[in-house]
């Protein structure tokens, strides 16, 4: 039986001021991808003038960047302003609601990176907002026989990440593998897990893996194995299976809520006031 339950390719989409991105899932996939709403995947070869990502809002979510290549520079009405570099990430909680930007800063040699959206329980969604940057010192990372692992959130063989999502359950890992190498993980019971692998190719279990491609798992114990050099996120979590009302950068419950976060924009009492 295998343990890939389907495959999403990622396809490209028009996002920000005009950013092109590749949509690994999103809109419409919620449930079988729950909590997890969103994953974006850029990249970019050479240094090009991104548009970027102006002053906008969020409410109900958690938004993670996190970067390989080149750098952005993140601004928010918390009063948070800095750069993300490369092997860096920054885990913002929007809660009751916040507004930030995103803006390119260098990207010599180009820029690859991700940008992930996870929803927040509805006992959550109203709490402060809240912003974490995890330099590239704090990254946690664990070395073995031809395997490089990145713990962003959770652990891996007992070495916890830099941010803690336990309440979730939530864990991702950056997977870096040279060829020929393998590494045993395991999808939790309970939860919903997949594997983006952005480079490369290999094999989970005995079925065959590419680049640009998202597997959603099964539960268990399986082998992922590189027949050339081979870099993937792999990342779960416990579903909320609450109601979902998505519109634009809000993810809420219900749709009077939805209503009422807009109303607040427009009105100018999104944030109380420390507003852009």
């Amino acid at each position: 039986m295998s343990i890939i339950i389907d495959t999403y390719k990622a396809q490209e989409v028009r996002e920000g001021a005009g950013v092109i991105v590749n949509r690994v899932f999103g809109h419409g996939q919620t449930e079988i991808f729950d909590p997890f709403l969103m994953l974006d995947y850029f990249e970019m070869k050479e240094t090009l003038d991104s548009p970027g990502f102006p002053w906008h809002p969020h409410k109900g979510i958690e938004t993670i960047s996190y970067f390989l290549k080149g750098s952005g520079e993140h601004q928010d009405s918390l009063g948070n302003k800095g750069i993300i570099g490369p092997g860096e990430l920054q885990w913002m909680s929007a809660g009751s609601g916040i507004m930030h930007q995103e803006m390119p800063a260098s990207s010599e040699g180009g820029a690859q990176g991700f940008q992930f959206w996870v929803n927040m329980p509805a006992k959550d969604k109203l709490n402060q907002p809240h912003y974490n940057f995890i330099g590239r010192d704090e990254m946690r990372i664990m070395k073995q026989e031809g395997a490089i692992i990145k713990v962003i959130a959770g652990s891996y063989k007992n070495l916890e990440g830099p941010i803690d999502k336990s309440q979730q359950g939530i864990r991702m890992l950056h997977i870096i593998l040279e060829e020929g190498a393998s590494i045993e993980l395991t999808r939790h019971q309970d939860k919903n897990g997949f594997m983006f692998v952005f480079d490369g190719s290999g094999f989970i279990e005995d079925e065959k893996v590419r680049a640009y491609n998202a597997y959603v798992l099964d539960e268990g114990k399986f082998q992922l194995t590189a027949n050339q050099n081979l870099q993937a996120i792999y990342a779960e979590g416990k579903p909320l299976k609450e109601p979902i009302v998505w519109y634009g950068p809000v993810v809420m419950n219900t749709r009077e809520e939805i209503i009422e976060t807009f109303r607040a924009i427009e009105e100018g009492t999104f944030i109380n006031g420390n507003k852009h």
